[in-house]
C-alpha cells in the first residue's frame, strides 16, 4: 500500500485547490485499491461538510403559484370600471383562464414525476439494458421502473428513482459526483463507486453490494455503510438485516432468465414468480408455502417455473379465474 496521503491534501483536491504535482499524488496513490475505502471514507466526510444545492421544487412551485395570484389580485384591483356587457365578457374570459390555470397546476402537482423524469422501463418477463447519460450502465429485471432526470443530471448529484429491481454498474466522474438511488420507504443509496443490485417492491427492499462501497440511508435518519458481499434486506413488517452472503449469483442469476432457490420457501418463489411474470400465483395451504426448494432453473415464462415445481414438489396447478392455485397432488395426498 502507497504511503497514506493526509486528509488535507484529500480534502483540497475534492475543493478543486491542488497543483498539479499533488493531483499527481493523489491518482497514483488511488491506483492502490487498498486505499479505495480510505479515499471514499474522506469523500464522504468532505461532502457532509459540503453539501451540494438541491432545488425543493415543491417550495419553488408553491411560490410560483402564488407570484402568479397575486399578480391577478393586483390586476383585478387596477382594472378600469367598463360597461356592464363587456365587463361580463371580460369575467367569463377571466373565468375560463383561471380554470385552464387550475388545470394546467393540477396536471404539474399529478404529473410532475412525469415532467421532471422520463421513464425506463422493462417489461413483462424480460429484462432491459441501458445506459444512463454519465455512463452508468443499468439492467433492469422484468416489471421494473427506473426514474431519470429528463434533462440529464447536470453537475450536482446524480439522483435516480427505482421501482422494482435492477443492477447498477455507476460510473466515476471527474468531479466525484454521488450517485443516489431513491426507493420506496425513503430508503436510499449513495454510491461512492461500486457495482450493486437493489431491490424495491411492497413486499421487501433488498440491496446486494457486489464491488466498492456504498451509504445506505434508512428510514428515520438511521444510516449504515455496506461492504462488497453484504445483503441488506427489509421485510413488509420492517424487520431488517445486514449479512454476508457467500452465494452472490442467486442476485443477478435473474440476467440469464434463471431462479436460484437455496433451501428457499416455496412461498418466497412464488414471490419472485409473480414479480418476475406479473402473474397471481398463490398457496391456501400454509403448510406448503413452507415446504422449500433448491437449485437453478431457466424459465421465460411462469408456465416453465409451474411445470418445474410441480414435477419436483409433486404439486397440482389449479388456474381459477382471477389466480393460479398451486396445491399438493391428488396422487400425493393418497400416499400420505
Amino acid at each position: 500500500m502507497k504511503e497514506s496521503l493526509s486528509k488535507d491534501v484529500l480534502f483540497d483536491f475534492f475543493d478543486g485547490r491542488t497543483t498539479s504535482i499533488q493531483r499527481k499524488l493523489v491518482e497514483d496513490w488511488l491506483a492502490d485499491p487498498q486505499n479505495e475505502e480510505l479515499y471514499y471514507h474522506y469523500l464522504d466526510e468532505w461532502e457532509t461538510r459540503h453539501p451540494q444545492f438541491s432545488p425543493k421544487i415543491e417550495t419553488a412551485l408553491a411560490a410560483y403559484i402564488s407570484l402568479i395570484n397575486n399578480e391577478q389580485v393586483e390586476k383585478n384591483a387596477a382594472a378600469p370600471q367598463i360597461e356592464k356587457n363587456r365587463f361580463s365578457i371580460v369575467k367569463t374570459a377571466w373565468l375560463w383562464s383561471a380554470v385552464a390555470a387550475c388545470l394546467l397546476l393540477v396536471a404539474g402537482f399529478v404529473f410532475r414525476k412525469e415532467l421532471m423524469y422520463k421513464s425506463l422501463i422493462s417489461e413483462n418477463g424480460k429484462i432491459a439494458s441501458y445506459q444512463l447519460s454519465d455512463g452508468t450502465s443499468v439492467v433492469l429485471n422484468a416489471n421494473s421502473v427506473l426514474r431519470v432526470p429528463r434533462l440529464g443530471f447536470g453537475s450536482g448529484n446524480r439522483e435516480v428513482i427505482l421501482e422494482g429491481e435492477a443492477e447498477f454498474k455507476v460510473v466515476h466522474t471527474k468531479s466525484d459526483s454521488r450517485f443516489i438511488v431513491r426507493m420506496d420507504k425513503d430508503y436510499l443509496i449513495e454510491v461512492l463507486g461500486t457495482e450493486f443490485v437493489a431491490f424495491s417492491r411492497e413486499r421487501a427492499t433488498k440491496v446486494f453490494l457486489t464491488k466498492g462501497k456504498v451509504k445506505l440511508s434508512l428510514p428515520k435518519g438511521k444510516q449504515l455503510y455496506m461492504k462488497p458481499g453484504n445483503l441488506f434486506l427489509s421485510e413488509k413488517d420492517g424487520k431488517s438485516t445486514l449479512t454476508s452472503v457467500a452465494a452472490p449469483g442467486q442476485f443477478v442469476a435473474w440476467k440469464q432468465d434463471m431462479f436460484y432457490f437455496d433451501n428457499t420457501l416455496l412461498s418466497e418463489a412464488v414471490e419472485q414468480m409473480n414479480d418476475r411474470f406479473k402473474v397471481k400465483v398463490r398457496i391456501l395451504d400454509p403448510v406448503l408455502g413452507k415446504r422449500r426448494i433448491g437449485g437453478v432453473y431457466k424459465a421465460r415464462q411462469a408456465d416453465d417455473l409451474l411445470a418445474i415445481l410441480s414435477e419436483l414438489l409433486h404439486l397440482e396447478v389449479v388456474k381459477h379465474n382471477e389466480f393460479i392455485e398451486l396445491r399438493k397432488s391428488v396422487t400425493n395426498l393418497n400416499h400420505e
